[in-house]
């Protein structure tokens, strides 16, 4: 319960001997030469694993079968601290909480990143995204390639295109995805473990000897700092998403939860 389910990715295709030698992609050309660049899968596509099949085992194809447990967004467990130091009038509280083992589904990355649109902003992440480049700069075009197909740019010539940067994870930007490269998957599945100081209190009681030249029972100053800091490695502004405000069966989704604030007030306690 609350699992997410979703795709495994296992890398991005680097070039067409790469797509022929893994299980066949749902967008693969029927024909098996007719590749597109903006129709079929294409070098700079992720690749997702072939996890299984209709009687579930791995069929050398990717289908709705592959999809799998990918994380759960519950923590292994929670913890917390609270405390009150003191020392002669000064007082110190401390209060900290967080999680471990938890994985948070990163819907707004996968909103950001997609590349499919002139109009929407995209997250910084994708200037690392996969880029093309000729095998071979000198061919000339137009011409026509092994697949029988007419190509007027090395870019459109699945035999002369390869990634450029290997290394990257973020697939090529491609308007409308044929290989539907922003399907759920684990790619956008990020360990959601944090710690974080939640409530930082500084507080100064004055003494007896001020308090009657003031005609005072109690006088006390405080500073206090919430959500001061927090050590993560998720990505996204705020690791702490719990139940989805939309469904109670939905945790750990962040579509856009707004952020825990850092809140910093002065107080005044006095008492005549």
């Amino acid at each position: 319960m609350y699992n997410f389910y979703g795709y495994q990715v296992a890398g991005i295709y680097k070039d067409l001997d790469d797509i022929k030698s893994w299980a066949s992609a749902e967008k693969y050309p029927e024909d098996g030469k007719s590749f597109s660049r903006t129709n079929t899968v294409y070098p700079g596509d992720l690749k997702f694993k072939d996890v299984s099949g209709p009687d579930g085992k791995p069929d050398g194809k990717i289908t709705e079968h592959d999809r799998t447990f990918i994380g759960s967004p519950l923590p292994m467990f929670t913890y917390g601290f609270n405390n009150t130091f003191r020392y002669k009038s000064l007082d110190l509280t401390v209060f900290i909480n967080g999680t471990y083992g938890n994985k948070v589904l990163n819907y707004v990355s996968r909103n950001l990143t997609n590349m499919e649109s002139l109009w929407d902003n995209q997250l910084s992440a994708v200037t690392d995204r996969t880029r093309l480049e000729p095998i071979d700069p000198s061919m000339t075009y137009p011409r026509t390639n092994s697949t029988g197909s007419e190509v007027g740019n090395w870019f459109d010539d699945i035999d002369n295109v390869r990634v450029a940067n290997p290394d990257a994870t973020v697939p090529r930007a491609i308007q409308n995805d044929p290989n539907d490269n922003n399907r759920l998957s684990d790619r956008y599945i990020e360990d959601g473990s944090y710690l974080r100081l939640k409530n930082l209190i500084l507080g100064y009681t004055f003494k007896p000897n001020v308090l009657r030249r003031l005609h005072l029972t109690n006088l006390r100053i405080y500073a206090n700092v919430q959500n001061l800091f927090t050590l993560t490695r998720y990505s996204g502004f705020d690791p702490e998403i719990g139940v989805s405000t939309a469904s109670p069966n939905v945790y750990g989704l962040d579509n856009g939860r707004y952020p825990s604030p850092q809140i910093y007030t002065v107080g005044l306690n006095l008492s005549f």
